[in-house]
């Protein structure tokens, strides 16, 4: 065999075999067994302490670029706050498509909810869309110092009615600062999570949902006690997908498929339409992840083949 050609395996053959890998998975009914980290199971048990009719405040600042990291999380974390009842008041900070983007995810989810059984999560009595603000150092800053300033003239759309200031909302009735709100949970794939630490730890508690790459840095505030909990990753999102199907302790500490010493039983939602985004592509995930390390593996054999087959033609 030709080292050399081990090494220059044409583009489009790679291509295609990548095509394959990540694809053909995504239609197969395949699951990874997996452990929650402290860091989800801690977001799951905040989120689902809250109680019905509580409003928590969450900075959606992520778009289509990151949508198979951020949508599986924005989807698993809303399934929770739609099913607990609590009433959420959203705003972004990172780029103007997010506002659209998440009110087009949280459309789908409403549909999958209502199917379920559960009660329409509605637009003004439930959820309130705050809007964009460009810059997101200074809208962190106004939420922190003066809620009520920084939210003023705002509108949103009550069903069937024209536009009306966002704090006749029953989401945001009687919220005068951030002190007010249960939570603030930010879902970012940007520095808004580190601008929503420097101004608003201590305030109310503060959680994550980042993507894969922000990690490190997202659990150096989380071991520093500055978060509640996060989701990093595809990992916090099957994460959260696999609580959402389990619980924590549930049914009981003996026989529960997901262990912690820190809480008594949370439930989950057996039953439920629980599997997402994180279930279904961290199969693929790992397939792509072992594709590349076999082409890492084959171009190396190739090049100590060349390298072989050369110095034996030398010594001819």
């Amino acid at each position: 065999m030709d080292g050399n050609k081990l090494q220059s395996i044409p583009k489009p053959i790679l291509y295609l075999l990548l095509i394959l890998v990540t694809t053909i998975p995504l239609f197969a009914d395949l699951s990874v067994p997996n452990k929650p980290q402290d860091a989800a199971i801690d977001l799951y048990a905040e989120l689902m302490k809250l109680e019905p009719g509580s409003t928590i405040l969450i900075a959606s600042d992520w778009t289509g670029s990151t949508r198979g990291e951020s949508k599986g999380a924005f989807r698993a974390i809303m399934k929770i706050l739609m099913r607990r009842g609590v009433k959420v008041a959203f705003y972004s900070s990172a780029d103007p498509q997010a506002p659209r983007v998440y009110q087009d995810a949280l459309t789908e989810l409403n549909k999958e909810h209502v199917a379920e059984g559960g009660k329409p999560y509605e637009r003004w009595s439930d959820w309130v869309n705050v809007g964009f603000f460009p810059n997101a150092e200074a809208a962190t800053n106004g939420i922190s110092q003066d809620l009520k300033g920084a939210f003023t003239g705002r509108k949103d759309f009550p069903p069937g009615s024209v536009p009306k200031d966002v704090f006749a909302s029953p989401v945001l009735e009687g919220k005068e600062k951030v002190e007010d709100f249960k939570m603030l949970l930010v879902i970012t794939a940007s520095k808004t999570s580190n601008i929503t630490v420097e101004r608003i730890y201590g305030k109310t508690p503060l959680a994550f949902a980042v993507t894969g790459v922000m990690v490190p840095e997202t659990q150096v505030f989380y071991q520093a006690k500055q978060l509640v909990g996060f989701s990093g990753g595809l990992k916090g999102v099957l994460d959260l997908e696999t609580l959402l199907e389990t619980g924590v302790n549930y049914p009981d500490k003996a026989t529960a498929k997901v262990k912690s010493e820190k809480y008594d039983t949370i439930e989950g939602f057996p039953g439920k339409k629980n599997k997402g985004q994180g279930t279904k592509y961290y199969p693929t995930l790992h397939f792509a992840l072992a594709f590349m390390i076999l082409l890492v593996v084959v171009g190396n054999v190739g090049m100590i083949m060349s390298k072989r087959q050369a110095a034996a033609g030398g010594a001819k």
